[in-house]
C-alpha cells in the first residue's frame, strides 16, 4: 500500500488533453456508461475534489462538456436502458441548456411572486391606513361629543 500525501492534480495542459481525449475514447468503448464517475473515479481513480478541479481546467473543458452530451444522450433515448425517473432527475446535470432555462424560469417565477407580494403588502397598507383615518375620525367625533356634552353640561 502506497504512503504519503494523496495525488493531486496538477497535469500539464498536454496532460489534460491526453486525459480529456482518453475520457472521450473510453465512453465511447464503454457504451452502457451512464455516469462520468465510472471513468473518472473506479477507472481512473480521481477523488470527486481532484474531479471538480479537472472540470474547469481550460484544456480538459471541452472534453468534459462533450463526455455530458454524451452520457446525456442516454437519459433521452427511449430505448436505452434508463428509467424514465431518474432520466428526468439527470436532464439538468447533463444538459446545461435545460438546467439554465429552467433556473430562469424559477427565477422570474420568484420574481413575479415578490412583486405580488409587494402589491399585496402596498393594498394592505392602504386599507390599513384607511381603517386607522376611520378610527381617528370616530375619536374625534366622540370627542366633540364629549366636549359638546361637558359645554352643555357647565351651561345648564
Amino acid at each position: 500500500m502506497a504512503g504519503g500525501r494523496p495525488r493531486t492534480v496538477s497535469f500539464s495542459p498536454e496532460e489534460m488533453v491526453e486525459l480529456g481525449k482518453e475520457m472521450i475514447e473510453w465512453l465511447y468503448d464503454h457504451p452502457e456508461t451512464l455516469h462520468l464517475c465510472e471513468w473518472y473515479s473506479l477507472q481512473k481513480r480521481f477523488t470527486y475534489n481532484q474531479w471538480k478541479v479537472m472540470q474547469v481546467k481550460e484544456e480538459f473543458h471541452p472534453y468534459y462538456e462533450a463526455a455530458l452530451n454524451l452520457i446525456g444522450i442516454k437519459y433521452l433515448n427511449k430505448d436505452s436502458k434508463v428509467r424514465d425517473g431518474i432520466s428526468q432527475r439527470w436532464q439538468r446535470v447533463y444538459f446545461k441548456d435545460l438546467r439554465d432555462s429552467e433556473d430562469k424560469d424559477l427565477d422570474d417565477a420568484a420574481i413575479r411572486s415578490l412583486k405580488a407580494s409587494e402589491e399585496q403588502t402596498d393594498e394592505q397598507k392602504a386599507k390599513f391606513d384607511s381603517s386607522m383615518l376611520q378610527v381617528i375620525n370616530l375619536l374625534s367625533s366622540d370627542r366633540k361629543i364629549d366636549d359638546s356634552n361637558i359645554s352643555n353640561d357647565t351651561k345648564s
